[in-house]
C-alpha cells in the first residue's frame, strides 16, 4: 500500500502514529522473546506516560468539537474516543496483571486505532475541513512530539 500524503495539519499526529506503530512492534517482539512482564508492563506504562495519554487528549480537545461543525465527522470521532476508552481500559489491566496475552491484545487494538485514524478519520478530516480549518488544526498540532519508544532504556525486544 502507497503511504497516505498527510495534510500539513495532521503530519503531527500521524508522526505520533508512528512511534505507536513502533510501540506495537517492540512490544510483540518482546512477547516472542518472552521478555520478562514486569519490564515489558513498565515499557507500556513508560509508553502510556511519556507519549500515549498526551496524544489522546490532544486528540479528545482538539478534534472531539469538529463534529458540531461538521456533522459528518459524528461517527468518526465517536469511534475514536471509544477506542481510547478501550485502550486506556486495557492498559490499567496490564498495570495490575501483565500478562503476555494482554500485550498482544494491546498491540493488536492499538495498531487497529493507529489504521482507523489515518486510514479513516484522517482522510474524512483532510477532505471536509476547509483550509482555514485545517490550518487551525495546523497551529493547534505543529509542536506536538513524536518521541520515538526506542529510546527506552532497556531493550526488551533484541
Amino acid at each position: 500500500m502507497a503511504p497516505i500524503r498527510r495534510s500539513e495539519a495532521l503530519q503531527p499526529l500521524s508522526r505520533q502514529h508512528h512511534n505507536g506503530l513502533m510501540f506495537c512492534l517492540l512490544l510483540g517482539k518482546g512477547v516472542v522473546r518472552k521478555a520478562p512482564l514486569d519490564i515489558m508492563k513498565d515499557f507500556c506504562m513508560y509508553f502510556l506516560q511519556e507519549d500515549l495519554s498526551g496524544h489522546f487528549l490532544n486528540e479528545e480537545v482538539h478534534l472531539t468539537a469538529l463534529p458540531l461543525f461538521y456533522p459528518v465527522l459524528t461517527a468518526g470521532i465517536d469511534k475514536m474516543k471509544a477506542d481510547h476508552l478501550q485502550i486506556r481500559a486495557l492498559f490499567e489491566v496490564i498495570q495490575q496483571q501483565p500478562a503476555y496475552e494482554l500485550f498482544e491484545q494491546l498491540s493488536a487494538i492499538v495498531e487497529k486505532h493507529i489504521r482507523f485514524e489515518e486510514r479513516e478519520l484522517f482522510n474524512l478530516i483532510d477532505s471536509t475541513l476547509s483550509q482555514d480549518g485545517l490550518q487551525q488544526l495546523y497551529t493547534v498540532f505543529k509542536d506536538e512530539t513524536d518521541d520515538n519508544c526506542m529510546n527506552y532504556p532497556v531493550k526488551f525486544w533484541q
